[in-house]
């Protein structure tokens, strides 16, 4: 083989293997950020109880309320005796994304806003009356099966309330 074809040869390996560095560059870019891409998003899975609470004669806890009955006979809530269960729904949450919760008395909106030690999820949840006035907006913390519970205080001393947990 000649000088100028060896030379033209080794050109030629020289281009192919930077041509071959450059093309596995560009791959592992593209794994690494397809797998950027593909890492699932922060979710969780809340259950929201929406409740009626009232003053009467004769205590009543619907058996639907189990779950939250002990936080139920504790102030603020023992203010009211009898507690029935308007609806209830779960929802699956993505971070950032607002949830719009089926209410039978207002509406509801809740927002992840981020999953805190694999055990917690911090949410900001809305409240809005049946005439459309907010009447709670709070960003809070809930440990991973625990209830919180926001409360509309009604006029006639009645309550509306919304519990919810997460999983």
């Amino acid at each position: 083989m000649s000088e100028r074809a060896r030379s033209a040869g080794a050109d030629l390996g020289e281009h192919s293997a930077a041509g071959r560095w450059i093309l596995a560059l560009a791959i592992g870019l593209g794994l690494f950020g397809g797998a950027r891409a593909a890492r699932a998003e922060a979710t969780t899975a809340c259950e929201f109880l929406e409740i009626s609470a009232k003053t009467g004669d004769k205590p009543a806890i619907d058996a639907e309320l189990k779950p939250v009955e002990k936080k139920l006979k504790k102030p603020p809530f023992s203010t009211w005796n009898q507690f029935k269960l308007l609806s209830s729904s779960k929802r699956p949450l993505a971070k950032k994304k607002v949830e719009s919760i089926p209410l039978k008395v207002g509406s509801a909106t809740v927002t992840l806003v981020e999953i805190v030690d694999k055990s917690k999820v911090r949410l900001t949840v809305t409240m809005d009356d049946d005439k459309g006035k907010h009447v709670a907006d709070n960003t809070t913390t809930v440990e991973a099966g625990d209830y919180v519970i926001f409360v509309h205080p009604l006029g006639n001393n009645d309550g509306h309330l919304l519990s919810l947990t997460c999983r």
